[in-house]
């Protein structure tokens, strides 16, 4: 059986090449060795070309990248927060977020991909967590490599999250700096770091809709938790498959 996951890839644009299109090889290392297929997903403007790519996936993953821009939560953008948007980004992943939670597709959102499920589902978002005040430290690791464990978090141990994850405290990597700020509806929060921000979500009434704000993705060879995670998304979209398949 192939499974094939839905990834919405990331516009470049730079001064000694033309625009592209693309994606850390990471997200698509570890949907392979997950043994899924990665499919990507253009930022398409026409909803029903759009659509007829997601029809012709069997779960999404939506990655890290630009941030959501604010007015997409209710709020006016903080001039003194650094906002890097992309609004035709954020119109292609909320509509595919809500197709997928609309039809039981099993949804896994890493650091922006978190965020964009939370204002899926009605949530907001700290704009910049040192900025407004939520975290007195910077939650983005950089310059330090992207696999560096950079700060705890603890899971509530009774939820699916953790359930999966085979574990209810973990070390991170962290490169973000907006997280969850009141979190949607029927979305539940199920991890924070040891300063108090919300590190993961869960859809208890979902058979896999997850978020978690760190990079899995970087850890995956490294990490039991991280390659347990894909393993688990894989394997709940081919449970769905199967259950969708003419008997």
């Amino acid at each position: 059986m192939t499974i094939a996951v839905g990834v919405t890839l990331r516009p470049l644009t730079g001064s000694d090449f033309p625009p592209k299109l693309a994606l850390n090889r990471r997200y698509f290392d570890s949907l392979e060795d997950a043994g899924a297929v990665a499919m990507p997903i253009p930022i398409v403007s026409d909803p029903e070309r759009l659509r007829y790519l997601y029809e012709r996936i069997d779960a999404l993953l939506l990655p890290g990248g630009a941030d959501v821009e604010p007015r997409r939560y209710g709020a006016d953008p903080c001039s003194d927060c650094g906002l890097g948007v992309d609004p035709e980004l954020d119109e292609v992943e909320l509509r595919l977020a809500a197709w997928a939670l609309a039809d039981g597709l099993p949804v896994l959102g890493i650091c922006r991909g978190i965020q964009v499920l939370n204002v899926a589902c009605g949530g907001t978002l700290w704009q910049d967590v040192q900025v407004e005040g939520a975290v007195s430290e910077s939650h983005n690791q950089e310059p330090k490599p992207r696999d560096a464990l950079f700060h705890d978090v603890d899971l509530e141990s009774n939820s699916f999250l953790a359930r999966t994850l085979g574990a209810s405290h973990l070390r991170v990597n962290s490169l973000h700096h907006q997280a969850v700020r009141d979190v949607g509806t029927d979305l539940r929060a199920v991890a924070w770091s040891s300063d108090g921000l919300i590190e993961g979500l869960e859809m208890p009434s979902a058979k896999f809709v997850v978020g978690i704000q760190c990079h899995p993705e970087e850890l995956s060879r490294t990490e039991p938790w991280a390659a347990r995670l894909f393993a688990a998304f894989v394997e709940a979209a081919k449970a769905r498959h199967g259950v969708l398949q003419p008997a």
